[in-house]
Parts: structure tokens; sequence; C-alpha cells
């Protein structure tokens, strides 16, 4: 291995791959990337269908749990996260959601400028090659490459035309002019196969001489001499090793990881520090604030065997599914399920859409412990925007622990209210006639569970989360912000972090695809490359 860089990126995840990519299409630009996991070649995480197996494998996951939750009784949450090259996008849902135009505006209006949506589109586009054809909001030539779900199954076209009867539109395209609505869905899904991080951008750049990637190493600090980030410490047989960098140390832990580790470096708030004996390298009262997820919630309906997708899944049908994508690259094996989705409102007095719902025709209930498929269907339904914030604190000062994470779901009265007509939607949408023939009964939250109360009861049971935590290491330009618009820590010198955790605020979708445009853009501040220029596209308002 070299042993002077120019940069170490810290994280093999969504945005990790992306700033090592792009740093190193400089051939003079020396770059060390450095993950905590193995390879990510392997055919469970290849073939989209394998999600399920995917999410249960503990070698290539954090294992990291939210909690206790005050406000659910104090009960723990699984929160997935990536332990693997490519980081999350290996293991994710490959649900393709860029969030609406109006989180970024939203962002900028709050003092950061560059980052409105005008300026976060090209980015998308840049990114992408969408199946459908670039228009002023689609890419037609990037890396990532994006399909429109085929929806075939026939609970799709019933979730679809459900919501019209309901009195909802469905939207030509969610992540071009108009997200509100509901739509069949994008995925990162390919030719059959997973378009994650590392296969969009790692594949090809680790063939550079000028990129070095160490895999299965844990960082345990970042090392600070007189204010400026000149390296990292990892963990070796031999016991810690230093690597030294010249130019920047960048962090792309990912959104819990990324302010456990400036605390572990003594970066953060004081009195989250001393307890644990870690001397302040610099005082950062705010991270492992601001930390925000997406709460939700399954809801279930009954249907005959024979109308849902469980009756291709029994043990032929699995094999055929198998057998299909090794030989073929065709059939379930290609699709991830989440094939039709929705962003609604449910009131009047917000503009963007507060809930999102993801549909699956299958149901799944927890037996010894395992998930196990029901004749059915159901939504996973979120908050869009929460109001409830959470934090980030150390549990100990080994690296190799996990961290304290509490969100803190549902502390504001408002994101219960939320929930709550949450489900009320999902039910109406079902009551349509487009359901009518599938002999549908409501199995959880059950259709005793009526009043505000009874709702109220079942949310603080059965919430999880869409594992989209975010915000912890805020961006802004305010003199409290962690980092500053281009994502450098704004006490120490030559550190930066890109990944979800700068986000100011969530974003109104899956975190993926963000995470990737966020990536996309300060690599070109890094470089000091000129901004690519914002555009004119539109987008919709409601009302407007």
């Amino acid at each position: 291995m070299a042993t002077h860089f120019d940069y170490i990126v810290v994280g093999a995840g969504s945005a990790g791959c992306i700033v090592a990519s792009r740093l190193t299409e400089d051939p003079s630009t020396r770059v060390l990337l450095v993950e905590a996991g193995g390879s990510d070649r392997n055919l469970l995480i290849t073939m989209p269908g394998g999600l399920p197996f995917v999410y249960q494998n503990k070698r290539i996951g954090w294992g990291y749990q939210s909690g206790p939750e005050p406000q659910l009784g104090g009960k723990t949450i699984d929160e997935k996260a990536g332990r693997v090259i490519g980081g999350s996008s290996s293991i994710n849902a490959m649900i393709y959601n860029r969030g609406n135009p109006m989180d970024y505006d939203g962002w900028a209006a709050d003092g950061l400028k560059d980052w409105d949506y005008s300026h976060c589109l090209p980015y998308f586009r840049k990114m992408e090659t969408f199946s459908d054809g670039a228009n002023e909001w689609r890419g037609g030539d990037g890396p990532v490459h994006i399909t429109r779900a085929a929806a075939r199954h026939q609970m799709y076209d019933a979730f679809l035309r459900g919501g019209e009867q309901a009195g909802f539109e469905v939207t030509p395209d969610h992540n071009g002019h108009k997200q509100e609505g509901l739509h069949v869905a994008q995925s990162f899904i390919d030719e059959g196969v997973r378009w994650s991080a590392s296969r969009a951008y790692l594949r090809s750049a680790a063939k550079r001489p000028n990129l070095h990637v160490l895999p299965k190493t844990v960082v345990s600090r970042i090392l600070v001499e007189n204010g400026t980030a000149v390296g990292i410490e990892v963990l070796s047989r031999g016991g810690p090793k230093r690597i030294a960098c010249e130019r920047e140390v960048i962090l792309s832990a990912g959104a819990v990881n990324s302010p456990k580790l400036l605390m572990l470096s003594g970066i953060g708030h004081p009195e989250d520090l001393r307890p644990h004996g870690i001397g302040v390298v610099a005082a950062v009262p705010e991270v492992g604030r601001n930390l925000q997820n997406h709460p939700g919630v399954d809801i279930q309906f009954g249907t005959r065997h024979e109308d849902s997708l469980i009756s291709e899944l029994n043990m032929l049908g699995r094999a055929k599914l198998g057998v299909d994508w090794v030989l073929r690259r065709k059939g379930l094996g290609t699709t991830n399920f989440f094939e039709t989705g929705a962003f609604l409102r449910t009131r009047v007095d917000v503009e963007f859409p507060n809930m999102q719902y993801e549909f699956l025709p299958i149901a799944r209930k927890l037996v010894n412990s395992k998930l196990v498929p029901i004749p059915g269907f159901q939504f996973w339904m979120d908050l869009s925007r929460p109001e409830s914030r959470g934090h980030i604190k150390l549990r100990s000062t080994d690296p190799a622990a996990a961290p304290l994470t509490v969100f803190n779901h549902l502390e504001s009265r408002q994101d219960l209210r939320d929930m709550i007509d949450g489900i009320r939607l999902a039910r109406t949408l079902v009551r349509q006639s487009a359901w009518a023939r599938y002999g549908v009964r409501e199995l959880t939250p059950g259709p005793d569970v009526g009043s505000d109360s009874e709702l109220e009861a079942f949310i603080r049971k059965a919430t999880g989360t869409s594992y989209h935590p975010s915000g912890a290491c805020r961006m802004g330009m305010d003199p409290d912000a962690v980092v500053d618009d281009e994502g450098r820590v704004n006490a120490v010198r030559g550190l930066r972090v890109v990944d979800a955790s700068i986000m100011p605020k969530v974003i109104t979708g899956n975190l993926n695809a963000p995470v990737m445009m966020m990536a996309e853009k300060i690599s070109d501040r890094i470089r000091g490359r000129v901004a690519l220029p914002p555009s004119e596209a539109g987008y919709y308002r409601s009302g407007r």
C-alpha cells in the first residue's frame, strides 16, 4: 500500500464510492478509501429478489438498533446499515426517490443558497441514466442506471386505480415535474441486477493506480494536529496504525458512524465527551444532535391465496425465481417487489406530501423471529418530514461499539396526528371499488382499531423506521452548524463530511439518491471545479 495520500475517504458507501471515484479522475491525486466491511460480490446482493435475505445477513450489516425510544414504551428498533463495499446501497431496497424539490428549496431558505432545487437538479441528472430517456428533469448518460418497474401484478393496478377513485392522481414521473400522487416505482435496478454505488462508480475507478481501497478496516479516530486533520488511526492486528494524508480526510461513514467517529476523535459537545475521558479537540456542540429518520408502520390486509403474489412464491415458484434470474436475468428475481407507491397529503395546511406509501402485493408476519409471507398485501407508510428530533451519543470509547441512538419518534404531537391520519387514508384507498373483487379484510391494525386512542396505541407499539437516519452533522451557514455548505467541518481544517448526516432536514423520500447527488455536488467543490449551471426546470406546487 502507498504510504502517502492526498485524500483519505472513510466509508465505501453511497457517498464514499462517488467521492473516491471523482477525485481519482485526476491522475495526480492519490486517494485511500477505507471500508469496515468486505466485498459486495455476492449473488444475493446482486439479485434484487434476494433483498429479504440480504436484510437478514448479519455479516454485511452494522447490526445497530435505536432506542430505547421514550415515546414508544422504551422499545428498540433495528436499523439496517450496510457494512460492505457499497455500504447501504448494497443492502437497501433499491427504491429510487429523489425527494421533493421543495425539500431543497427549504434548505436554501435556511441559508444554504447553493442547495436549492435548481442547483441540485443538474447533479441528479449528471449521476443517472434513466430507462425512459433524458429530458429537462432526467439524465441519460450517468453511471447510475435507473429503471421504471414493470408493475405487472394485478394488485399493483388495483393500488393505482383505487388511489384514482379516492381522488388522487397518478403522476407520470414522481422524480420529475410532480412528486405528489401515486406512481409506478423507479429503482436502482438495471438488466436484472442491483445498481449500487459500488457497481456504478467504484468498480471502474478501482482499476486506477491512484486509488487504493482498504477493506475490512475499522477507523478508530481522526488524527488532528494544530486544528487540522492530518490522517486517521485504524485498528490492526499489531495495534493502532496511523495513516497520513496531505489535503483532507473525508468522512462518508454514514449517518450514524460519521458523528460517532467525530466524537471518538474529540470533536463534539464537551458534555458528551468528558464522561468517556475523551479530550476536547474541537468543541462542536451539535455533533450528534438534530437526528432524524422516517418513522412508519405496516398496514396489512388479507386476500385469497390465489390473488396475492404469495401464490407465485411456493417451493416451485422460488426455485423458478432463482433459475430464471441465474440463467436469464428474468422473472421475479429482478424485482425488489416495491413496484408502486405514493406521496400524499393528509392535511391541507402543508405544501408537500407529508406521507409516503410503499405498496407490496404480499403481506408478512413474524413467526419465530422470522418474517414469513402470508396471502394479502400491505402498505409501508412513513412520515415524510417528521418534526421530532433525536440524538447520537457514545456508549464507550471502543470504536467497534454501537453508539446510543435515540430518534425520539412521536415526541411531536403533530407527528402522531399525521400517523393516525395516514392510516385512515390508507383505509380509504382500500375501500374503493378497485379492490372489491379481492375480498379484502384488514389484518393490522385490524377492523376494531378505529378511535384515535386505539390507533395511537397501535402506532406506539408498531412503529419502525425506513432506515433513513440523517442530520446529526447538520450542514448550515450559522455558527452552530457542524459543517458548512461544502461539507467542511467548521472547527477543524482539512476535514469534511459527505453523507446523510449533513442533511439539515430529512428529505421527502428515500435517502440513497439524494446522498449520491450530494456526493457528486461536493466532489466538484473538493476538486475546485466550476459548479454545474442551475436548471430552469420547474416543479409542481399545490395550488399553483
